[in-house]
This record gives C-alpha cells, structure tokens and sequence, in this order.
C-alpha cells in the first residue's frame, strides 16, 4: 500500500479508502492512490477527468466509488470534502468539476448560463421595501463605510465610486487592519455597508459585530441563506446562494452584488435626479481635466 495512504488523520471517504485498498482491483487502487495523493484536487475533477488523471478509465471510477460504498461519484465528493474541510455541508464544497481543454465555446456556453439563471433567481428575492429603506439609510447617514474583502471588496470598491459620483461621503479601504480600525470609531451616526457572500468571513464579521456595539446602523448585503452578518444587520440586502463557498473565484455572486448595487446606485439617481446629473457632470468635468493633462 502507497506509504501516503499513511499522511492523513482518515476519516469519511479516506478512511473508506484505507479500508478497502486490498480488495480492490488494481485500476481501483490507481484511482484510490491518486486521490490519497491528491484529495484537494480530486474534488474539483468530473469523472472523466479524474479517470485521466488516475490513467483509468470511466467505468472503473464508478466502479471503485461503489466498491469503497458509495452508490455515486457527488457523495464520494462530498464525503471526501469531511477529509479535507471538516465539514459535510455541500455549500462548503467545491462545484468547480473541472476537465483539461475545455473548449472556448462550452465555457462561453457555461458561464451565460449560469450568470442568467443567477440574475433571474436574485429578482425573485428582491424586496422593494427593503430597497427603499436602503435608500433613506444612504441619505440620510453622515458617512457611509462600505467593508468587504476579497471578491466583496470589489463590489465595495464599485459601490464607492458611485456613491462619490453623487456627491456622498463615502470611504472604503481594501486594507483589512484598516477596516477593523475604522469600524471601532463607527457612531450612531454612519452608515456600515457590509458586503459579505458567506456572511461569515471572519474579519467582517468582527466589523459587523463592532457596528453593532457601537449602535451604527449596518446594511448588509450577504446570501440568501441564514448567516451572521445578516443576523446583525438592520437592512437585509440577499442574493441567491447560486454557488458554494469554496470556489476557483466568485462568480454569478459577484454579478448578482454588482447587479443589486447598480438597483440602488439608479433609485439614488431617479429619486433626486436633477441633484444627481449635476453631481455626475462635475465629477465627470474633473476626471475628463486630469485625463487630457496628462
């Protein structure tokens, strides 16, 4: 048996492995040896990848996933994840199912897909009430702090640079340090954006934890699904939970946070128009000024 069978504290899938390992056939045990070599990376194949990256074939990945007591290859996925992220809850793993030289086309094909399916699931959760009491929390704060990390910190970063367009008092900062630093002198007064998919990104949820204690009201925007962050909060913002935690990068939720921070950024617009084309124009003059001197 491969010495690296002996690497791991075995447990769900893996430990179905070493159990089992004599009796299998000997391209079972290809399968087996390479997914004790590599289990992070097995969780992200297909079938059909996984068969050539174990140099086997189709109908003995099926046939080692029965073998070892699985009746099919997703729950052999999802209990090797307990292996590797201690946890069974399939939003924590990965659904990236990936394959070598995947064509341009079927990626294209893919990736429109889902983003369609995700912005037709994020409409049926939008809530105009809420809309609009987002609205009257944005004009009526002092200084809006938008947080977020990562993919989020994006979407922050685009928040910002509309609400600034408009003339809003509005700071955010990818610097995690100084996130935290600028969430513990939040007042009555401010307004926290909390942008979080998970809704419990470790250090976003201490800022949202600090709002709160120091009675600042929070707008979080978060999935669907209950979490922390939103817990907190006094203005629920949801997207669908279109894909799991644990991805190459965020996707169809990063475009549904895009999308339901372009809803708020037009209702800004459309309920004080004529104040906002004014801003939007001065802004535009002085970017346009800098550009052609330089």
């Amino acid at each position: 048996m491969n010495a690296q069978h002996l690497e791991y504290e075995i447990a769900g899938a893996l430990r179905e492995i070493n159990g089992k390992y004599a009796t299998l056939s000997d391209s079972e045990r290809k399968v087996a040896d390479y997914v004790t070599a590599n289990p992070k990376k097995a969780l992200h194949f297909t079938v059909r990848e996984l068969a050539k990256q174990s140099g086997t074939s189709q109908a003995a990945i099926t046939r080692f996933c029965r073998h070892i007591g699985f009746d099919s290859f997703n729950n052999f996925k999802i209990r090797l994840a307990r292996d590797v992220f201690d946890t069974y809850d399939e939003l924590y793993t990965p659904n990236l199912d990936l394959e070598s030289e995947t064509s341009p086309l079927a990626v294209t094909h893919s990736i429109i897909g889902q983003t369609q399916r995700a912005l037709g699931s994020l409409e049926a959760l939008i809530d105009e009430e809420v809309l609009l009491q987002c609205i009257e929390a944005l004009r009526s704060a002092r200084s809006i702090i938008l947080f977020g990390v990562g993919a989020s910190g994006v979407v922050a970063l685009d928040l910002m640079q509309k609400l600034a367009r408009l003339g809003m008092r509005v700071f955010y900062s990818a610097e995690v340090d100084l996130q935290l630093t600028v969430a513990s002198t939040l007042t009555a007064n401010d307004l926290a954006f909390i942008i979080s998919y998970s809704g419990e990104t470790e250090v976003i949820v201490e800022v949202a934890n600090q709002a709160s204690k120091r009675g600042c009201p929070i707008i979080a925007l978060t999935m669907e699904n209950h979490n922390t962050i939103q817990n907190l909060a006094d203005f629920k913002l949801r997207v669908p939970a279109t894909e799991r935690i644990y991805r190459q990068g965020a996707g169809t939720s990063r475009i549904n946070q895009l999308a339901l921070i372009d809803i708020l950024y037009s209702l800004l617009v459309s309920q004080n128009l004529d104040a906002s084309i004014q801003a939007i124009e001065e802004t535009m003059a002085i970017t346009h000024r800098k550009q052609s001197r330089g």
